[in-house]
């Protein structure tokens, strides 16, 4: 039997893959071997992660950290092949990027040999400076790999180490589980080519050979398995009535949904602020209102709300806690039931350029999206051709409140009619979510033996 390394920092990567049937379906055909920082053998046994003599759980923490964390700062700062992208167009003009005055010195110096700075270039200097550690050495010749996978391309520091060394110990290397925006966020400057990418739907794919300059031969739609929960027939709901009552809502009153961004957004007060104010001004029907939190949002923001009365703030998951003794949100079963039944029993959807517009899509429910009227370059994410989030606001699948007047009137709207833009809804949803058959674990894992 083959073996597979299999890298992980992100606490809802992990879920993805180490919660659902995607881990189970890969040890029936390969040995794996499990590196996150969070995991050894016992961690993974208390915490209750699937277990199988196929399964091997190695607890692993960066040995390369500060050398990959000066090029990060390296490439963010100089490069500029990318500068197309929306996201990245709009890092180079924040307040973040501006007030860095050690990044903008670097990006100036860097000018007359912009041509040079490109991502390969600086995955070769990588390569140069990273020292393989001992203890990979070590693992390698114990179960000599066929594979390495890692969730992205390499976006974080965590995977771009395993990519590098993988590449140095002559191993083919794959990225499975990566978003929608990876390929097209400002982090994509940071992205270690992978020898293969199997992506979510052919726009994933397109952007991988049109932008990334990927193989064609080695980019595979495979669908995600992210999305596989919503097609599973044994995941059984609770009624609306039961759902609303378990979180202290009214059954009686429709329910908006407002899915936050993450903390480091600062309008997320804003806009359930603005809710709240609608309803109790009696502008939109009364409402429950269900907050649902970003996983890295952070709960105590919304303390002054707590006494709001049909009102309910939830996290998106569990905490684990990380080896510095920071905390992570992680999804296990019972949060994919909950998320699903969260959308199926919500009349309606408020986010900003969330994924989770996808998911309501799935359900069939209207989706408002906002401006952020505090930092005007966010808003290039809705208009931009080069934007990840662009087709579905092209396809009219998403309505984008500019104030507090649209979100009324959108609320309204929707209510009234929740069929209105439904079929925009669908085809968007059929472009990015092309395969419903809960399945995507198995296409990922089956592709597995066309690259090894």
């Amino acid at each position: 039997m083959k073996t597979i390394f299999l890298f992980i920092r992100n606490a809802i990567l992990m879920s993805d893959l180490l919660r659902t049937d995607y881990i189970k379906y890969l040890s029936q055909k390969y040995r794996v071997v499990v590196f996150t920082p969070f995991l050894g053998e016992e961690e993974a046994r208390m915490s209750n992660y699937f277990a199988s003599p196929n399964v091997i759980y190695k607890k692993w923490n960066g040995k390369n950290v500060k050398t990959l964390a000066k090029f990060k700062f390296l490439r963010t700062a100089c490069m500029r092949e990318l500068n197309f992208v929306s996201s990245i167009d709009i890092f180079y003009s924040s307040d973040r990027f501006l007030k860095d005055k050690r990044a903008r010195l670097a990006r100036f110096l860097s000018g007359p040999l912009a041509p040079l700075m490109t991502n390969d270039f600086f995955t070769k200097l990588e390569s140069f400076f990273v020292r393989v550690p001992p203890e990979f050495k070590q693992y390698c010749e114990t179960y000599k790999p066929s594979l390495v996978i890692t969730a992205t391309p390499g976006i974080q520091l965590y995977e771009a180490e395993a990519i590098i060394l993988a590449k140095k110990m002559g191993l083919k290397t794959l990225a499975t589980n990566f978003s929608w925006d990876n390929l097209m966020s400002f982090k994509s400057s940071r992205l270690r080519r992978p020898d293969y990418l199997f992506c979510w739907n052919d726009i994933i794919r397109e952007s991988a050979l049109k932008i990334h300059g990927f193989n064609p031969a080695r980019v595979f739609v495979a669908g995600s398995m992210r999305f596989d929960r919503y097609f599973k027939e044994s995941d059984v709901l609770p009624g609306r009535e039961e759902f609303l009552r378990g979180k202290n809502l009214d059954p009686r009153h429709p329910t908006v949904l407002f899915a936050t961004a993450s903390k480091n957004l600062n309008f997320n007060l804003t806009i359930l602020r603005d809710l709240l104010a609608l309803r109790s001004a009696g502008e939109i029907p009364y409402s429950n209102i269900l907050l649902r939190l970003h996983p890295i949002d952070d709960p105590k923001t919304y303390k002054e709300f707590k006494n709001e009365p049909d009102f309910c703030i939830e996290e998106a998951g569990r905490k684990i806690t990380t080896p510095t003794g920071g905390e992570v949100v992680e999804m296990r079963r019972e949060d994919f039931v909950n998320l699903k039944a969260t959308l199926a029993h919500t009349e309606i959807n408020v986010n900003f350029k969330s994924t989770i517009s996808l998911e309501s899509f799935l359900l069939g429910k209207p989706v408002i999206n906002y401006l952020d009227l505090t930092q005007p370059l966010l808003n290039k994410i809705y208009y931009d051709e080069h934007s990840y989030y662009r087709p579905i606001v092209k396809e009219g699948a998403v309505r984008i409140s500019k104030n507090k007047g649209d979100l009324k009137a959108m609320i309204n709207d929707y209510l009234a009619d929740p069929s209105l833009d439904e079929a925009a809804r669908e085809r968007v949803a059929k472009k990015y979510i092309p395969f419903r058959d809960g399945l995507s674990f198995k296409r990922n894992v089956d592709l597995i033996e066309k690259i090894i």
